[in-house]
């Protein structure tokens, strides 16, 4: 009689074996469909390439323009990419272009960053929902503003446009196809060209070929950008009291009796100074987050800019609510750089006031 231990563990053995047989030899259907299968949370989704897509994150390799920046929104679960391009300035702030889709949603200040490291908070002080346009209020960069074209582009015209888009500048270069309108009742100010723009680009600058501002792009489609031309730029940079950034180019005189003229002018005022005289208008302060509403009538504007040598006192309108313009001379008795010596003389000499006026309260207590 076989011993019953063994055969039970020699059947367990077998039993093994044929198992193993089975999983190896048998076919799986089963465990191939699960090879395949997307229950796992990575694979739940189908990823398919879009070289569109990856491109938006690749460096192009051209230099990003110092007056074009990234916009940076802080929104509810997220943040809100978009670009914008620096209009005007003035002794210590600037004035940033953007789209109003852009920092619609905005929870906080938006972020403003310069190519060239320089970034800033920024307010928003005036917006227009129609033309899809904002103007956002920042301490002074280092980067000289975009100045404004004269005209409109004319179809045909070649044009770029600019932004950062998910991640890297990229400048796009093509021809300006037509003129659009956003609405029934509206003019058409709206530039259309022939070039790809991407999402982060929004709010980027329009340039024509000299280099100056013809516009703000706000949309794509089919490869073809559009947004708002100079005329509407002009008329809402006016609604928040800039006129734009004009450079200043001051002719050299080289013999001496060019400069005689020069001087006998500047010694008595003309009539065209004096007329600028009047006709410059007092600084306005707008409240922030002003809509412009629908205008559907208003044509472009350009105030008369002041004369190259006149002294601007008074703070323009775009500086944002509740901000007081200081004269450069009375900020510079407090430079401690310049004027220490008597700032700390100062400071001594009403410490030692305080302490005397002290003494003689608590005598007569």
């Amino acid at each position: 009689m076989q011993n019953p231990g063994r055969w039970t563990w020699v059947g367990r053995d077998r039993l093994q074996w044929l198992l193993l047989a089975a999983v190896v030899f048998l076919p799986q259907p089963h465990w191939a469909a699960a090879q395949n299968s997307t229950t796992w949370g990575w694979g739940r989704q189908q990823q398919v390439f879009d070289p569109d897509l990856f491109a938006d994150y690749l460096l192009s390799g051209q230099s990003p323009h110092p007056a074009v920046a990234r916009i940076i929104a802080p929104e509810q679960g997220g943040v809100s990419l978009g670009s914008g391009v620096l209009v005007d300035s003035n002794t210590r702030q600037g004035l940033v272009l953007t789209n109003w889709h852009v920092i619609r949603d905005s929870r906080s200040a938006v972020l403003v960053q310069f190519p060239d490291g320089f970034q800033s908070a920024g307010t928003v002080v005036r917006f227009d929902e129609a033309w899809d346009l904002a103007a956002i209020s920042i301490w002074k960069p280092p980067a000289t503003p975009l100045p404004l074209a004269s005209r409109n582009p004319v179809p045909g015209e070649l044009l770029s446009i600019a932004g950062y888009g998910r991640g890297s500048y990229r400048a796009q270069t093509g021809r300006c196809t037509e003129y659009l309108s956003p609405g029934s009742g509206y003019p058409r100010e709206l530039v259309e060209l022939a070039a790809p723009a991407r999402q982060g680009d929004s709010g980027g600058p329009i340039l024509d070929a000299s280099g100056r501002l013809a516009g703000v792009l706000f949309g794509e489609g089919e490869g073809r950008t559009v947004g708002s031309c100079v005329s509407r730029l002009r008329v809402f940079l006016a609604s928040v009291g800039s006129d734009g950034y004009e450079p200043v180019t001051q002719p050299v005189a080289t013999t001496r009796a060019a400069t005689q003229p020069i001087a006998a002018a500047a010694s008595q005022p003309s009539e065209a100074a004096s007329s600028v005289s009047r006709n410059s208008r007092g600084p306005r302060v707008l409240p922030a987050g002003v809509s412009l509403g629908r205008s559907p009538v208003a044509g472009p504007t350009q105030a008369t800019p002041p004369p190259a040598d006149a002294t601007v006192t008074a703070s323009p309108g775009w500086l944002a609510a509740g901000e007081i313009a200081i004269p450069a001379e009375v900020l510079a008795h407090f430079n401690v750089f310049t004027n220490g010596q008597n700032l700390l003389t100062a400071a001594g000499g009403l410490s030692l006031v305080l302490i005397g006026l002290r003494l003689i309260l608590k005598s007569r207590q």
